[in-house]
């Protein structure tokens, strides 16, 4: 990607909007999350391989238009999370990325994904900060729920 060119005003401008509609969409359509948060990386000077990769998610949602977030009246409210981690997978700064979501009665009602701030020193500490950061969420999520009368 480094001999590329930037693409011409009129291909970045498409660039741009395609990349600012899939930002929109994520918020149902968690599927696209990781490649649409790349994309946005490059919106200041992409190059012909980013455009071809945002035709790609595109090409994608068209194939796939009937996936999206269901969710279903349960009888009971049980609280579930679960966490996980990648150890120096992002090949620039070889940080971890670290996530976790939140189930209330079955349904996926908070998610995260992050790059971890530091670069940890093993898978076990990657994981370790994937389930602090999952554990934080979940513990202010089950007080809020308290404070709304919901058990």
């Amino acid at each position: 990607l480094r001999d590329e060119e930037p693409l011409c005003e009129e291909a970045k401008r498409r660039y741009q909007c395609l990349v600012e509609k899939f930002i929109y969409l994520t918020l149902t359509r968690l599927d696209i999350t990781f490649a649409v948060n790349v994309m946005s990386q490059f919106m200041h000077a992409p190059m012909d391989a980013h455009l071809k990769a945002v035709d790609k998610i595109l090409s994608y949602l068209k194939r796939n238009s009937c996936k999206g977030l269901l969710y279903v009246k349960q009888d009971t409210l049980g609280i579930e999370g679960y966490s996980n981690a990648d150890w120096a997978d992002y090949i620039d700064t070889r940080r971890s990325n670290s996530g976790y979501c939140i189930y209330l009665g079955g349904n996926l009602i908070v998610w995260r994904s992050k790059r971890q701030d530091v670069c940890s020193h093993s898978s076990a500490e990657a994981e370790y900060r994937a389930v602090a950061m999952g554990v934080s969420e979940l513990l202010w999520l089950k007080v809020l729920l308290t404070d709304i009368g919901i058990k």
